[in-house]
């Protein structure tokens, strides 16, 4: 009767540790499932969207070649426009193009980083530009500083003619207060990835992106 009972307890010992270990994995499974990190795609590459520290973000800069200063030049909160007019439909298609999508966050306040390209070619004064929500990058843009200078998205380069034509109104003020000091600066930009400059087509006013 003895070595019965020892037999039973170890029996229960096995079971109890096996239902523990059932219980552990699960709890990894869902953590990660649920904690993966963020992705998009575009043109078969895929990019991961973690922003929610500065290392983070000059990291997703670098996955499509960008070397930043350190330090942004600007950050503030900017709200994306509860409905999109034609500016903000032609910037969104940007987005859309890089496997992004402003759409779902509309009448959001997103968190807005500005940094400086040192390596873009033929070009200075070219910035980068991050809208993160939750910690992820859920869109931005490469540009330059002058009026007549370009934007595109971060690969730097311009897959169809949806922003082909320079946008003659600025979203980042059109829903603005006049001399609003939250409202963004006029400049946005940043730069190509590779040797060739983007195409004149797909100049675009570099302060035409999100409005505060």
């Amino acid at each position: 009767m003895f070595i019965f009972s020892i037999k039973a307890g170890r029996k229960k010992i096995f079971i109890g540790l096996a239902a523990i270990l059932l219980v552990i994995t699960a709890v990894m499974v869902v953590s990660k499932l649920f904690h993966s990190e963020p992705v998009a795609s575009s043109e078969g590459k895929t990019y991961t969207l973690s922003a929610e520290s500065n290392d983070q973000r000059i990291a997703f800069l670098k996955q499509f070649g960008w070397q930043v200063n350190t330090e942004p030049l600007e950050m503030k909160d900017v709200t994306i426009p509860a409905q999109f007019d034609d500016v903000y439909i032609q910037y969104n298609n940007i987005q859309k193009e890089q496997g992004l999508d402003l759409t779902p966050y509309a009448g959001k306040t997103c968190r807005q980083w500005v940094y400086a390209v040192t390596n873009y070619p033929q070009a200075t004064d070219v910035r980068a530009t991050l809208l993160v929500y939750d910690n992820k990058v859920v869109g931005g843009d490469l540009s330059t500083v002058q009026l007549d200078g370009f934007m595109t998205g971060f690969s730097g380069e311009k897959n169809s003619s949806d922003y082909s034509e320079p946008i003659q109104e600025n979203p980042n003020t059109a829903s603005a207060a006049p001399n609003d000091p939250n409202a963004p600066n006029a400049a946005s930009a940043a730069g190509k990835g590779t040797a060739a400059a983007p195409q004149a087509a797909s100049e675009i006013p570099a302060n035409a992106w999100p409005t505060d």
